[in-house]
């Protein structure tokens, strides 16, 4: 069993908030500069709500890349159940449970025979109660 199947989210999604927010700031930029024209004071307020949200979006994106891995750090089991699980895997890969192959003289998939005499088995008797007296 993989010991994260579900890895933390911070990478992924700080690379699209970098990704984004550098691309609003690059085509505002552009936009900005290749005008041909005085711009009018609703054009200030979308070039200037553009560039800063594109700002905000790397700047999470920074933020995010940190948390993430810390994230990622904090689902990850202690170091001492990784070494006691690492332990358990050694011995069980070490000793593989035991084979037993058919008698000679038995097919594979046969049914055993029964005999004409079969021993019951002998059931062992359990000892009485221990009684520890009173003090």
């Amino acid at each position: 069993m993989p010991v994260l199947s579900h890895p933390a989210f911070g990478p992924r999604t700080a690379l699209g908030y970098v990704t984004v927010g550098a691309l609003m700031c690059v085509w505002t930029g552009v936009w900005y500069w290749t005008r041909d024209t005085e711009i009018s004071r609703a054009a200030w307020f979308w070039v200037a709500g553009f560039f800063l949200t594109g700002v905000t979006l790397v700047f999470l994106g920074l933020i995010l890349g940190p948390l993430g891995r810390a994230a990622r750090h904090a689902e990850l089991p202690p170091t001492e159940a990784l070494r006691a699980e690492a332990a358990i895997q050694q011995t069980a890969a070490a000793h593989p449970p035991a084979v037993v192959m058919p008698a000679p003289n038995q097919q594979m998939g046969a049914q055993p025979q029964p005999t004409a005499n079969p021993v019951m088995p002998a059931t062992a008797a359990t000892p009485p109660a221990r009684v520890v007296p009173a003090q």
